[in-house]
């Protein structure tokens, strides 16, 4: 890749983490789910595209690199998360970094790899999109005794997650069929 695309990349991934870290955002995390959601989606892509641009690591360092988001997505982290600053920087920092070991892990992975993680993906986020659609309280109490989030909050999150999985699903064919089509 070229300097220019790999500075372009890299300034894109860093506006992505200042409009997603900064004391307004910052500062919503207690009152609003939605907010942590989509930092979570926009930190890792930001890591993502950094790590794509930048390096060619292992496809074994795809292990680590799901770990952030199947951790800070378990009810306890993401509340606790959301409510305690010490552990947001932590949870948004593994965020950054998990998505720079699966960029820079994504061209070395092979075809077979890149579709069980993206249906792993879909997987994982539908089931706990329909949790939150059916109400259950997994991040608000009696789960969760100290979660500022309610049930009806968590609704509107799983509204934001099924918008993003279809985004994230849209490309993916688009890019799929491109390919099968050239």
């Amino acid at each position: 890749m070229k300097l220019k695309s790999k500075i372009f990349f890299l300034s894109f991934s860093f506006v992505i983490i200042v409009l997603t870290v900064n004391p307004y955002t910052l500062s919503l995390l207690p009152r609003d789910p939605v907010v942590l959601m989509v930092s979570h989606y926009t930190l890792y892509l930001a890591g993502v595209i950094a790590g794509y641009s930048l390096f060619r690591f292992s496809k074994l360092f795809i292990i680590p690199a799901v770990i952030p988001p199947i951790i800070f997505h378990l009810p306890y982290f993401f509340v606790e998360s959301g409510i305690n600053l010490g552990w947001t920087f932590v949870d948004y920092l593994s965020m950054v970094v998990g998505g720079v070991l699966l960029g820079g892990a994504l061209r070395k992975a092979g075809t077979f790899t890149k579709a069980l993680l993206f249906v792993l993906y879909m997987v994982g986020d539908t089931t706990l999109a329909v949790l939150l659609i059916l109400g259950f309280p997994v991040y608000s109490p009696p789960v969760i005794q100290f979660s500022p989030y309610t049930p009806d909050q968590l609704v509107i999150v799983s509204y934001v997650m099924f918008g993003v999985m279809n985004v994230i699903l849209f490309v993916v064919v688009g890019y799929t069929l491109r390919k099968l089509l050239s």
